[in-house]
């Protein structure tokens, strides 16, 4: 039942007042620093999603999946053999097999990922995305970033949003799913937040 999701308000006022506070809060220095940034390095999405997108420019992203940060950097901090590597690769769905073909030469068991569902725009049929995502799985991507359709949520057809979110999913099987919601495109943090809720029900 959805019903409820038409009526959420969000208090824009109070978003802006704590986003303000949040860049006052004091910043983490020395050791603890370089211990954040090498985590954030390892939950990146290391990507490649231009047009000119060719096997040996996808096999030199591998590379750099595996090899994210410099040696000398690394020994600096007594890190070299802690096998810090990107959290995945994510490429389109016709550039899986070159990503997954790469790591496997490489040596390494970083996952692939695929944007899928009409990404970026989402403007694709529903049958369209679904047989992609179908296809980025089969090629061996791990993990697969849906794109919403924007309309459906600048629309209000939240139960519509989440029908096509659960057949994502269902299409997905095994592999990991993400759901990119092109804040940016949905009108109103209250959208953002009906997306975001519709989203995680979705699965």
């Amino acid at each position: 039942e959805l019903g409820w999701i038409s009526k959420v308000y969000v208090n824009r006022l109070a978003v802006v007042r704590h986003a303000e506070q949040i860049k006052k809060w004091k910043t983490l220095k020395g050791n603890w620093q370089a211990a954040w940034l090498l985590k954030a390095v390892t939950c990146i999405d290391l990507t490649t999603l231009s047009g000119d997108d060719t096997p040996s420019n996808v096999q030199r992203l591998c590379f750099k999946a595996k090899h994210p940060i410099r040696e000398d950097l690394l020994k600096a901090l007594d890190m070299h053999d802690k096998g810090i590597t990107v959290g995945a690769v994510c490429v389109y769905p016709a550039r899986v097999t070159d990503a997954v073909n790469a790591l496997k030469a490489a040596g390494c068991n970083i996952p692939v990922a695929s944007v899928a569902a009409g990404f970026p725009s989402g403007q694709t049929p529903l049958e369209t995305k679904l047989a992609e995502i179908k296809l980025a799985v089969e090629y061996g991507a791990r993990e697969i970033d849906i794109v919403i359709s924007r309309s459906l949520v600048l629309t209000g057809q939240w139960e519509g949003l989440y029908e096509e979110i659960c057949q994502c999913r269902k299409a997905c099987g095994e592999a990991h799913m993400k759901t990119i919601l092109a804040t940016g495109e949905l009108g109103s943090l209250a959208n953002v937040y009906k997306a975001s809720m519709i989203a995680m029900m979705a699965g």
